[in-house]
């Protein structure tokens, strides 16, 4: 970029400045944008794109990529599990990032370089020149992993002349925020310039952590610093170098989920352990955990960026290498008993791109552009799960009140106790010994201390992955006319991915197969009784029949049987149900189905996953544009993006079958229209749109994790507005939203059905249409059975409407001051929290509004202020996410919640 560029540039904060001085006419100023990869106007730029400038940033107080939703009501960005698990959403479409398989939808970009990861993107914001966030698949230009959008972050540049600033913040939840730059000359010829910029960040948190056993105090806190080192050289006229270096660490305690629901079952057996069960109130502000939920994360990086130019042309070179280094420790049943002892989670990797870019110059009859990237990654994701010390004496506990009642049924115990002349062996133990002792193939036995020993209880997972691709493109801009220009872009990808897969279950309860079990101590499956080794899988009714008939052989069978699991001969459990005939002929009758309830670990064999994959792809753009009059530009345009297939890292995996996943293909059709009115003091931006996505690759919550597969299609159609008015030369107003006519699973035939407990049955009405398909189980493509729902033609649980209202007024006092007033509005209408659409009021979120404000009073030459601020005044309660309880055998559900109202005063100084 040019010093000529740079000044060009300068307008994106325009409207900042026509906010802050006292300018006799009221005039949306003119904001230019590179959201083509070369300089427009917001105007005329022919796509939906919002812009938040530096100022927006600085007066409503937004720390990170989290925040900006308030100021680009298109998009979304939420936060689960740990800060780092940050999902950005474009049109109700995005991606979430708990399993490192899947990567986003919405591309982020800071300075050009592309992030892979959204936790790479969620630190706090350095000195930003202003946000642009891009709508509708944007492969053509910005490559692979945006057919949702893009979210593009552009820094402040080195100046030639001496200044720097400095920022404190203190708040309520012991927030505190210290922020500051300097830049300058570092040569006489103005040649060499630098740029230095650093922040630290770090409140107490939100929740109380009140379990005596805690091993923390404070929960969903904030501890995070981030630097950035900058060196501009302009070694010609033509010729302009820009290097940056950043670090940033994150050592947080976040993100906690209290209960939102408690099943009496799990209550209870949490009670009856010793553990703290809370009121099931998410914004209570107490959890009672006795884990850790703490996220460290190290990323590091360099870019180096050449422009120069030509005649005719401008060359661009951005090089960019960058580290990743993530540890979860996360406990994950967010309770104070031991029963699922910990999550750990180390995520690495580095990433290498380069992008080569020729782009015209001038006024043409043709524009065009073409490029060619090249980008490398190696990740490796470690998993460790393991059961705690409380597991065996809550899985028992449970058994006692929950199971005994399905066992009743065929060995005539009084309900709510177990089995009669079990001499202290419980119900899980005699299972699990009965599974040993009938030999089940590839299962492996039991040690000799029971059930869940020491040691064991334990899933180890490790995987290598590898991500090379590269791609060409080009774009050209053929102006027809003075006031007619069509677009035409395309760009060829290829991507090849590798991966190696660890995975040790240590687990000797997960790995029963209790359909088989079940049948086999039931039905008949030899047809010589009385000799277990001629029938080494089955307990047969003839065997007991003949047995209860006084037969010698049968009956030293039992013994023998008996002696086995270590209980006596004549219990209930060894005998026959009457209706043996009635279970065979429906499966699901099988008396043991219920105790899969109790398998934390799904059994995965490293053999089953993929070792590599190959994608290619050709997206591609078409854009007519026409200028109306000098206040109105008009344009249509159709579009194409792509995401690459990909691998299912997490054992969770075999539930569903799919090991590995296949690309997601978007198009979209927009119509918009861009315009000013009032001579100037309104700007205005409409978009219709139609988007669709072919395979999109779905995150489903799967037990203690998340399994991925294709969704089939999806498809989105709505309008987006953005509007600016200047209402007078003191008061501005921007209004801003999206409304969805549609959001819909068009094809989904194998989707998730609402969580169900194999012991208590499903939370939702099975005579729900919406639920049909979950009645019976089904085969899915992968050749798992299981009860699946079909969601194609439903509703998608997006908010039907997002949108943002703000206001803002400055005022001189005196010659030397000036004062500025701002408030904000955001409102969101109701949403559901996960994709099997839960019919319960505790997974969805009803419509809430947010209200933030502003009052900061300053020097008119912008030497110092002081700001005094609060978000969330209205104290509104409302739900980031949520999920089914890990570990539990009830329907139990966590909340992730959102932030409560904060305030503070902030101080700032420029020189």
């Amino acid at each position: 970029m040019t010093r000529f560029s740079k000044a060009a540039l300068l307008g994106a904060s325009a409207l900042a400045v026509s906010l802050t001085s006292a300018t006799a006419v009221a005039q949306v100023d003119v904001i230019t944008v590179t959201a083509q990869k070369r300089e427009q106007t917001l105007q005329e730029t022919p796509v939906s794109v919002s812009v938040v400038s530096d100022i927006a940033i600085q007066q409503s107080q937004v720390r990170d990529a989290a925040d900006l939703q308030i100021l680009a009501p298109t998009l979304t960005v939420s936060e689960f599990a740990a800060s780092t698990n940050t999902q950005f959403t474009l049109r109700g479409v995005g991606t979430s990032s708990f399993n490192p398989g899947l990567e986003p939808s919405v591309g982020v970009f800071i300075d050009g370089v592309y992030r892979p990861r959204a936790g790479a993107a969620i630190n706090d914001l350095l000195s930003i020149e202003r946000v642009e966030v891009i709508r509708g698949p944007q492969s053509t230009l910005f490559g692979r992993n945006t057919p949702a959008g893009v979210v593009s972050f552009i820094t402040k540049e080195p100046e030639f002349e001496f200044g720097g600033d400095a920022e404190l913040t203190v708040g309520n939840y012991g927030q505190f925020v210290a922020k500051g730059t300097i830049t300058g000359p570092l040569t006489d010829t103005e040649t060499l310039a630098f740029r230095l910029d650093a922040t630290t960040h770090t409140n107490d948190g939100y929740l109380e952590n009140v379990s005596p056993v805690g091993q923390i105090d404070q929960v969903n806190n904030r501890d995070r610093q981030n630097f950035r080192a900058q060196l501009m050289w302009l070694p010609t006229d033509r010729t302009e170098v820009r290097l940056i270096g950043d670090y940033g660490t994150i050592d947080e305690n976040c993100c906690a989920a209290p209960f939102g629901y408690y099943d009496p079952i799990d209550q209870g057996a949490i009670l009856a352990l010793g553990g703290t069960a809370l009121p099931a109130d998410p914004f209570d502000e107490r959890i009672a955990v006795n884990g850790l939920v703490n996220t460290q994360l190290d990323t590091s990086g360099v870019s180096l960026q050449v422009d120069h130019e030509f005649d005719s042309f401008t060359f661009t070179s951005i090089t960019a290498y960058r580290t990743y280094d993530e540890a979860q420790r996360i406990d994950a049943d967010f309770s104070d008993i031991d029963l699922i002892g910990n999550r750990d989670i180390d995520t690495d990797y580095t990433s290498f791109t380069q992008e080569f870019r020729l782009t015209s110059t001038g006024d043409n009859f043709v524009d065009w552009m073409t490029g060619a990237f090249f980008y490398d990654n190696d990740l490796n994701f470690q998993q460790n799960v393991d059961l705690g010390s409380d597991s065996k004496a809550f899985f028992d506990i449970a058994s006692a009140g929950q199971v005994a009642p399905i066992v009743a049924a065929i060995n005539g115990a009084a309900p709510g106790t177990l089995p009669p002349g079990t001499g202290g062996v419980s119900l899980l133990e005699f299972l699990v010994g009965a599974n040993n002792m009938l030999g089940v193939p590839g299962v492996p036995a039991l040690p000799a201390e029971g059930y869940i020993a020491e040691n064991h209880g334990v899933v180890l997972e490790d995987y290598e992955y590898n991500t090379l691709s590269w791609s060409a493109f080009g774009q050209v801009d053929f102006n027809l006319t003075d006031r007619f220009t069509f677009t035409v872009g395309a760009r060829y990808t290829e991507e090849e991915k590798d991966m190696t897969t660890s995975i040790n279950i240590d687990d000797p309860l997960s790995a029963i197969s209790f359909a088989e079990l079940g049948s086999n101590l039931r039905f008949p499956a030899c047809s010589v009784p009385g000799n277990v080794a001629s029938c080494p899988y089955a307990v047969t009714a003839i065997l007991a029949g003949q047995a209860a008939g006084g037969d010698p052989a049968a009956q030293a069978a039992l013994a023998q049987i008996a002696n086995a699991v270590g209980i006596a001969p004549n219990n209930p459990l060894l005998l026959v149900n009457p209706t043996a005939a009635s279970l065979i002929a429906n499966s699901e009758a099988n008396f043991l189905n219920g105790f899969t309830a109790f398998q934390n670990f799904s059994p995965a064999n490293p053999s089953q996953y993929p070792t590599s994959r190959t994608d290619d792809n050709l997206s591609y753009s078409l854009i007519a544009s026409y200028d109306v009059s000098d206040t109105l530009n008009v344009y249509a345009s159709y579009s194409t993006g792509f995401k690459p297939g990909g691998f299912n890292l997490s054992y969770e995996a075999v539930e569903t079958g799919i090991f590995e996943f296949q690309e997601e293909n978007a198009s979209s059709w927009e119509i918009g229209a861009k315009g000013s009115l009032l001579d100037g003091a309104m700007v205005y931006a409409l978009t219709y749109f139609n988007q669709e996505i072919e395979d999109f690759q779905s995150e489903n919550f799967v037990g203690q994790g998340f399994a991925l597969d294709n969704a089939g299609s999806i498809e989105v159609s709505g309008i987006e507005y953005d509007i600016q008015w200047a209402a007078t030369d003191r008061l501005f107003f921007t209004f801003g939203g999206t409304y969805l006519f549609e959001s819909i699973y068009g094809e989904y035939e194998f989707a998730p059905c609402p969580d169900s407990s194999p012991l208590f049955g499903p939370v939702y009405d099975p005579t729900d249409p919406l639920f049909a398909a979950c009645a019976t189980p089904r085969t899915n493509d992968a050749g798992v059975t299981a009860r699946f729902n079909d969601l194609s033609g439903r509703d998608r649980g997006n908010s039907e409407l997002v949108s943002t209202l703000t206001g803002t007024y400055t005022q001189p006092i005196g010659n030397n001051l000036e004062m500025f007033l701002r408030g904000e509005a955001y409102h969101r209408s109701e949403y559901s929290l996960v994709t099997g659409l839960d019919p319960r009021p505790v997974a969805n979120q009803d419509a809430y509004t947010l209200f933030n404000a502003s009052v900061g009073l300053g020097a008119a030459d912008g030497a110092w202020q002081v700001q005094v601020w609060g978000r969330n005044l209205g104290e509104e309660e409302y739900k980031k996410g949520g999920f089914p309880s890990v570990g539990y055998l009830g329907s139990s559900f966590n909340i992730y919640p959102g932030d409560p109202r904060t305030y503070g005063v902030t101080l700032r100084a420029s020189f």
